[in-house]
């Protein structure tokens, strides 16, 4: 009898690890890559998620069709905003705006930093910021929702390869691999930056420019 309720206590305490290992699955954070054709530009968004589905650093890169681009770094504390940095990429990185927030969301740093001065900024220019920090998450969401996603990469003697090193081959439409072609025969390295999404690719910048040596990567963003 006494041993049959051991080898029965063995099989449930078996059963109840069992049951327990199943439940604690764990969940790698990961890094979103998306963005989108806007009227007046280029948006191209990254986003790391936390294993718990939180927010943990966001970088906003809008790139005009005239002009300088412009980077944005949102980082986050157990999913609540605590920095947000922009900086026009030229050669100064300015003017440069840096706000942080404590943990009830108020600002414990702000600055402007100007080619000639230094500024605070005014209620109305944090209200702006923090708006643009919710509504950048948002669209990063969808998209990521709608399976829009963001690929990087350059153009090789016979193939375009990824920055994480795969080859693709885009479905462009004709009028964008003739821009591609226009600009392979005018010489030069060539990055690419493309949206694979349900409804098919779209080319989004060409440039001489290696996007993928500044790229986020997951281990270090």
């Amino acid at each position: 009898m006494m041993k049959r309720m051991i080898k029965r206590l063995i099989t449930l305490s078996f059963l109840i690890l069992m049951l327990a290992g199943c439940g604690s699955t764990t969940h790698e954070p990961m890094l979103n890559a998306s963005g989108y054709l806007a009227d007046d530009g280029v948006v191209r968004i990254w986003t790391k998620i936390s294993a718990d589905k939180q927010p943990m650093h966001l970088m906003w890169v809008y790139t005009p069709f005239s002009g300088d681009s412009v980077l944005t770094d949102y980082e986050y504390i157990a999913g609540q905003l605590s920095l947000i940095r922009s900086e026009v990429q030229n050669g100064a990185n300015l003017p440069q705006t840096i706000l942080r927030l404590d943990s009830g969301d108020n600002p414990s740093f702000m600055e402007r930093k100007l080619v000639d001065r230094n500024e605070q900024l005014s209620t109305d220019d944090i209200l702006r910021l923090k708006y643009e920090a919710q509504r950048i998450l948002a669209s990063s969401n969808s998209l990521s929702a709608g399976n829009i996603h963001l690929y990087q990469g350059y153009v090789t003697a016979d193939s375009i390869v990824t920055c994480q090193g795969e080859n693709m081959t885009p479905a462009f439409p004709a009028d964008q691999q003739a821009w591609i072609q226009e600009r392979i025969s005018n010489g030069g390295f060539i990055g690419l930056a493309w949206l694979k999404a349900p409804r098919g690719d779209q080319l989004l910048l060409v440039a001489n420019e290696n996007f993928c040596s500044w790229e986020p990567k997951l281990d270090s963003f």
